[in-house]
């Protein structure tokens, strides 16, 4: 009862900012486009492997993106340039682990900021970029975005509540406002999203790919003859908002997990923890570990460890794959960057 008084307060609270921002308040433009890749509720639904699918798209196109996040259980305040474009800057602590992840996969400029909306405006003159990408911004309508982007789950739509009752930062409503709603995986496309898409919205399915797993110290891609020899046994460990997705994942590729360890989200490990595997990898004669790529973006300094114990900590990147409704896609993205198009700060 009292959880439901207080999604009724929040759900009120989100209905005056946002009618705030549809009528009155003043929004920040940028003079290059700028790209929303969000969500309605809290928790993983595939923002960051979306980010990076898009970035890799763009620079196939021979575009130069710039990518903005808030760099979620920093240990760090202000704007962080978290790489230049060439070089990573900082650890995982200081810029977040999923800035840390995306700029160590992409080799593009990604700050973490404090407010996305001066983000935008920094990055845009620090570097030569010719969009921005802002992980996690569709709740940011102070900035100006010339495509919004919003992925939706099975859990968002299995519990369809405002916080604290359900895991939404919005209303399911509030997709009016979207350009392009990406469907992750089987859900369907029924009565409880229907009425907030019109048909100017495009309408996306995606699905995740596991890509050739690596090894942390070295970043060497496993040869087909080094994964068969490490599915006989492995220890999986995941600090990520939905470490049984991944944990389902190894198993259902073949892999015999011998153990499985989960996190918090955003999990900062300590010597401790790593002590702690250690103690596991021991007990079951079992060296060898499979990772997240958000994990292993904290794990790097601790290379010296793995080695030090001769235990292998091989990292699973996962890919998103469109299945439904790529060419609109892709037609809205290189729309923005149509010659006449004007963008102006303000």
């Amino acid at each position: 009862m009292f959880k439901n008084l207080l999604s009724k307060i929040f759900g009120k609270v989100v209905e005056v900012r946002n009618k705030n921002f549809d009528e009155k308040q003043e929004i920040t433009k940028c003079r290059i486009p700028v790209i929303s890749v969000g969500n309605l509720s809290v928790g993983g639904t595939g923002k960051t492997p979306f980010v990076a699918m898009l970035t890799k798209y763009l620079q196939s196109r021979k575009k130069t993106p710039g990518i903005i996040g808030k760099g979620y259980k920093r240990q760090s305040k202000g704007d962080i340039v978290v790489c230049d474009g060439k070089n990573i800057l900082v650890d995982a602590e200081t810029g977040g682990d999923e800035m840390v992840l995306l700029a160590n996969a992409l080799n593009v400029p990604v700050m973490a900021v404090e407010e996305k909306w001066k983000g935008a405006l920094e990055i845009q003159d620090k570097f030569d970029i010719d969009c921005i990408i802002v992980d996690d911004g569709f709740q940011h309508r102070q900035l100006s975005r010339d495509l919004d982007i919003v992925l939706i789950d099975k859990e968002t739509l299995d519990n369809p509540e405002l916080m604290p009752k359900g895991r939404l930062r919005e209303p399911l409503s509030s997709l009016s406002r979207a350009d392009i709603v990406c469907l992750a995986g089987n859900i369907p496309f029924d009565e409880k999203i229907k009425p907030f898409v019109d048909e100017t919205t495009i309408v996306i399915r995606v699905k995740p790919l596991q890509t050739n797993p690596y090894e942390i110290r070295n970043k060497q891609i496993l040869k087909l003859h080094e994964v068969k020899n490490v599915q006989k046994g492995v220890i999986a460990f995941a600090g990520i908002a939905k470490p049984l997705r991944f944990f389902d994942m190894i198993a259902s590729s073949g892999y015999n997990l011998i153990e499985k360890i989960s996190y918090d989200d955003h999990h900062n490990y300590k010597n401790s923890d790593l002590e702690k595997i250690k103690e596991i990898c021991d007990k079951n004669r079992c060296f060898n570990l499979a990772t997240t790529e958000k994990d292993a973006a904290k794990l790097l300094k601790y290379k010296e460890f793995f080695e030090l114990h001769n235990i292998n900590c091989y990292v699973y990147p996962i890919s998103l794959q469109i299945t439904e409704g790529k060419e609109n896609f892709f037609k809205a993205v290189n729309n923005l960057f149509k010659k006449g198009k004007s963008y102006e700060k303000s």
